[in-house]
């Protein structure tokens, strides 16, 4: 027979974890990350517990599908924006926002037709040297997506590299308010460490935050937080 292995998801954990969150960036908006299916928990077994979110930040556009196909008519954030010029065309039919880190996804919206423009945000690589545009050519990225018709807003984002390091994150905050220094628009930089440990500072929660781990029940800096709940037991 099959290994007889149980997961348990605790609902009540996960929204402890969500206002824990809330609770550690005052007036900020929160996304509850749900990327690679919820970090395994399975998107349709801890929607209701995270609905009380602002949004849900994912990769996929099966699982923004999804999410939508739960009831959910608020914003959806692809974090990694579009991989091929027909996803665009989910992006207008689903009401979906999504980043925009490189030349080919601009080029790819001034393609797209769209009766319905387009919310974007546009990601900074402050540090983290995995995605987005260099300080050097972030304004001018800005400007083509400004120039655009298909596009409605522009956010501003980046991601923290070491909010739970003790590098800490103030070399990448600064070069994220110079780069994004006069230039309109919401903005999101915090994930789960940031949030816990510096989201007590208005430049660092800004608009958005992002937790993803946390909200699962991982404290990704402890014992220097107060650890979240966990929201997932395997006995």
């Amino acid at each position: 027979m099959p290994r007889p292995i149980l997961a348990t998801i605790h609902a009540e954990a996960l929204r402890h974890n969500l206002a824990r969150m809330r609770e550690a960036a005052p007036d900020a908006r929160v996304w509850a990350v749900v990327k690679a299916n919820a970090y395994g928990h399975g998107i349709e077994r801890v929607f209701e517990a995270l609905r009380g979110a602002d949004g849900f930040a994912l990769l996929d556009l099966l699982e923004a599908e999804r999410v939508r196909a739960l009831g959910w008519r608020g914003p959806i954030l692809l974090l990694e924006g579009v991989f091929e010029p027909r996803d665009l065309e989910l992006c207008s039919r689903l009401g979906l926002w999504h980043a925009v880190h490189c030349d080919q996804q601009i080029d790819w919206l001034a393609a797209h037709k769209t009766q319905v423009p387009h919310r974007v945000f546009l990601k900074l690589n402050s540090g983290m040297n995995r995605l987005g545009f260099g300080p050097q050519r972030f304004r001018a990225a800005w400007a083509r997506l400004d120039a655009l018709p298909q596009v409605e807003e522009i956010s501003l984002m980046t991601h923290f590299s070491d909010a739970d390091g003790p590098r800490g994150i103030a070399h990448q905050l600064q070069v994220f308010e110079e780069a994004t220094r006069d230039l309109p628009g919401e903005r999101s930089l915090s994930n789960s460490a940031a949030t816990l440990r510096h989201a007590a500072d208005a430049q660092v929660r800004a608009d958005w935050v992002r937790p993803g781990i946390a909200v699962y029940g991982s404290a990704p800096d402890f014992p220097s937080t107060m650890s979240p709940t966990g929201g997932c037991s395997r006995p």
